[in-house]
């Protein structure tokens, strides 16, 4: 069962492809040019806040909770276990750069769009506005679902759909894809589809 959600502004794939592109090409230029991993733990570390006004944290979060973004408090939390995990484990560290990429995507895309509607809304002096309206996942266009524009940014910021384009073209396993991008191989398969690439590419 998935957790309900507000709505977001409606935005196409290609505009957030590109809001993520032009984060790539400011703060890792060569991450946008050629295939190779986007340094998004630094991005997250030491370049959020700066952006965005949002505080990275690593609390511990607990089982089962790896990361969220808490607009009231202005905290985006990734949790400490993963963290720990990710120096030990090849594919934790990779779930945790895909999952700093996702928080970093609610970050850059909602933040500031949710706080400005809770101001609205708490404006309208009525107490059955004072909160933003939730919805099932399923119940809301694709487009408007926070959680599905903050995936497709982490795809786009970790994986610039050119540089996917060009290991494509050179042949490259999903595998060796997997491991220039610093990503779990189910990534890679949710990034090809997204971008309806053909599915010839071999796993490796």
């Amino acid at each position: 069962m998935t957790h309900r959600v507000p709505l977001a502004k409606a935005r196409s794939g290609e505009q957030i492809e590109a809001i993520a592109l032009e984060i790539v090409r400011d703060f890792q230029p060569q991450a946008a040019a050629m295939v190779t991993a986007f340094d998004v733990e630094r991005f997250f570390d030491c370049e959020l806040k700066e952006r965005t006004e949002v505080e990275p944290d690593y609390p511990y979060l607990g089982e089962g909770l790896y990361g969220y973004t808490d607009i009231e408090e202005m905290k985006c939390y990734i949790s400490r276990e993963l963290a720990d995990a990710a120096n030990e484990v090849v594919h934790q560290r990779r779930f945790l750069r895909s999952t700093q990429a996702h928080e970093i995507g609610h970050c850059v895309l909602h933040v500031q769009e949710f706080r400005h509607t809770k101001a609205i809304l708490k404006f309208m002096h009525d107490d059955k506005h004072s909160d933003l309206t939730l919805h099932d996942q399923d119940e809301i266009k694709v487009y408007r679902n926070p959680e599905w524009q903050a995936w497709r940014f982490a795809g786009a910021l970790l994986m610039p759909a050119q540089c996917i384009m060009s290991a494509v073209r050179a042949g490259w396993t999903k595998k060796k894809m997997a491991n220039a991008f610093e990503v779990n191989p189910a990534f890679i398969d949710v990034r090809l589809r997204t971008l309806k690439i053909p599915t010839r590419v071999k796993a490796g």
